[in-house]
């Protein structure tokens, strides 16, 4: 029997392993690369190539900064969701979820939030918990990631 699928809405490759990793027990994850709140192409090609080093199974949306901007990390978090929930509908996965829980700088309890409100279809995590921001770093050591030391956004 297969497993339902699950699109993950992708910040980094060091946040997606452990997203990944655990997710990957009950789902056929595909990982979904969005970064139009990047401040550089340099920095959404780093983090895309980190990705790539986890996994193949990689849609990537388009580079579009030009159209950005500067948010609130809560509206961030709303268009990040909404951006990978037209996806799922576009594309007919079953589930989405985001490996932004995996931050220890991100609330978990908001993102979930704002999940559910999108969707039904969205699945509620915190991938920090059990060490898993811990495990992110060492996977993301062992796989030799770009490891950035920020999220990447303009801030207003």
């Amino acid at each position: 029997m297969s497993k339902p699928s699950l699109l993950l809405a992708v910040c980094c490759g060091p946040c997606a392993t452990v997203a990944v990793e655990r997710l990957a027990v009950d789902y056929e994850v595909t990982c979904l690369f969005w970064g139009d709140n990047l401040d550089s192409l340099e920095e959404f090609n780093r983090r895309l190539e980190a990705l790539y080093k986890l996994t193949d199974k990689v849609i990537v949306h388009p580079y579009n900064h030009e159209n950005w901007q500067p948010q609130n990390c809560g509206r961030c978090i709303t268009l990040r969701l909404q951006n990978a929930f037209d996806y799922v509908e576009k594309l007919g996965f079953d589930y989405f979820a985001t490996s932004l829980t995996t931050s220890p700088h991100k609330d978990a309890a908001l993102i979930n939030q704002i999940g559910a409100s999108i969707s039904e279809k969205y699945v509620p995590s915190d991938f920090k918990k059990k060490d898993g921001f811990k495990r992110s770093v060492e996977l993301s050591k062992q796989l030799k990631m770009y490891r950035q030391n920020y999220c990447g956004c303009v801030k207003p």
